[in-house]
């Protein structure tokens, strides 16, 4: 048989056209039979919902963080700490999230009914008390947190750094709280309220919203588009739970991604606010003398990293200069900013032959500049980046297991910043 001959039974054949990812979501719609443009985001609703809950998803765990040492450990539990007792030391997503809402607002009510009462007779049990909300308080938003990442993996990259955006925004919120309580507020229980009351207005606004959003057209587009996805990649007509293969099938593809997210929160936590706050500063230095007394550390500390990681996460969601693929490289150079925070005059009073190369105020801000604003942006890159490491269908699991792995990044820089210190003090 001849060539011409063998052409048209060639031509007979369909060819496979293998689509590279990026393209997979611009033409899934339309060859699922949904209309080939998306409807508008109409005033950016949807955006402005999910940066609410962005800020939602931190906002009471920040705000108890920023009260519990004037609160709680110089004021309720002063006695108990000075008596030796103990010493203070530091399915469906739409149905758990609409339930950790429920249970984050139950538990930040919980705290505020303690705010007035005598706790002085029972510190014990008051610790243990507190201890309780505190775990029920972390553990349901981290369900939270986990299950907006994963929700709003169905949507374009920015409305995942919407997220991130959010929480960063929150911390300089908190801080600006903060900074106006010292000068308006006298009394602890009146602070405490406040925090509180912040919280738990955040939280109901965040429920009410995420009803709003499931009405919206731009939400409903999306997530039938992606639920379509699944069904038609797993090729079932019944949704079914995510199974440990699954997990580990994701992992094996997007492991670069959900390292770069780990690595961009384990230093982050590690540097704040332990470690900064323990850089020893130079009380003769203008920057000590303007914002000298109770507002060095709120300002220095807190109100530098916040506002400036919430810079970043703004600048991550405007330009990408950094790919996916070129990340770890940025995120693997950034552990050295560990290692350049303990050359500075970091715990002075107690570390061993480990020399101090810079005592000046100007050298802790450089740092605590480029720390801040890296982490915006990395973190906001990293979270974007997900889901370009994996498959379309596990776009989903892929944004849930990287909230997973930021949260793991930012217990393990937690519980990293006190060995650091121990490590120093050795050295």
């Amino acid at each position: 048989m001849t060539d011409s001959e063998k052409a048209p039974l060639s031509n007979d054949k369909e060819e496979k056209v293998t689509l590279p990812m990026e393209k997979v979501a611009e033409v899934e719609p339309f060859l699922q039979g949904e209309p080939s443009e998306a409807p508008v985001d109409k005033w950016s609703l949807v955006y402005l919902i999910i940066f609410l809950h962005g800020i939602g998803t931190l906002m009471p765990w920040n705000m108890f963080l920023t009260i519990a040492d004037s609160y709680y450990v110089k004021y309720k539990m002063m006695a108990f700490n000075e008596n030796g007792t103990l010493s203070s030391t530091w399915g469906d997503l739409t149905k758990r999230i609409s339930f950790s809402l429920c249970v984050v607002g139950f538990a930040v009510l919980f705290t505020m009914s303690f705010i007035y009462m005598d706790t002085w007779t029972w510190q014990a049990g008051f610790f243990f008390v507190t201890l309780l909300s505190v775990i029920v308080l972390n553990g349901t938003n981290g369900i939270y947190q986990n299950s907006i990442f994963g929700l709003v993996s169905d949507f374009p990259f920015k409305y995942t750094n919407a997220v991130i955006i959010g929480n960063n925004f929150c911390g300089t919120f908190v801080s600006l709280v903060s900074i106006i309580s010292i000068y308006l507020f006298d009394t602890n229980e009146v602070r405490a309220m406040v925090y509180f009351g912040i919280s738990l207005l955040t939280i109901a606004c965040c429920f009410a919203s995420f009803f709003t959003l499931k009405k919206l057209p731009f939400y409903r587009y999306y997530a039938k588009s992606c639920q379509k996805s699944v069904e038609d990649a797993t090729e079932v007509e019944e949704e079914k739970g995510v199974t440990l293969m699954e997990f580990w099938q994701t992992f094996r593809e997007g492991w670069v991604g959900f390292t770069n997210v780990f690595l961009v929160f384990f230093v982050t936590l590690t540097i704040f606010p332990v470690t900064m706050i323990k850089v020893e500063p130079d009380r003769e230095n203008i920057l000590f003398t303007m914002f000298g007394g109770q507002l060095y550390v709120p300002v220095m500390v807190f109100l530098l990293f916040n506002l400036l990681a919430f810079i970043g996460s703004m600048l991550g969601s405007y330009k990408q200069v950094i790919g996916h693929d070129q990340m770890r490289i940025y995120v693997y150079i950034r552990v050295l900013l560990i290692p350049a925070f303990c050359f500075l005059n970091y715990i002075p009073d107690k570390r061993g032959v480990l020399p101090v190369l810079c005592t000046s105020n100007w050298c802790y801000l450089i740092l605590g500049v480029i720390m801040s604003l890296s982490s915006g942006y990395l973190s906001s890159l990293s979270m974007m980046y997900i889901t370009r490491y994996v498959s379309p269908e596990r776009a989903r699991t892929a944004m849930m297991m990287a909230a997973f792995f930021l949260i793991s990044g930012i217990v393990a820089g937690i519980l990293f910043a006190p060995i650091l210190a121990g490590f120093i003090s050795l050295f």
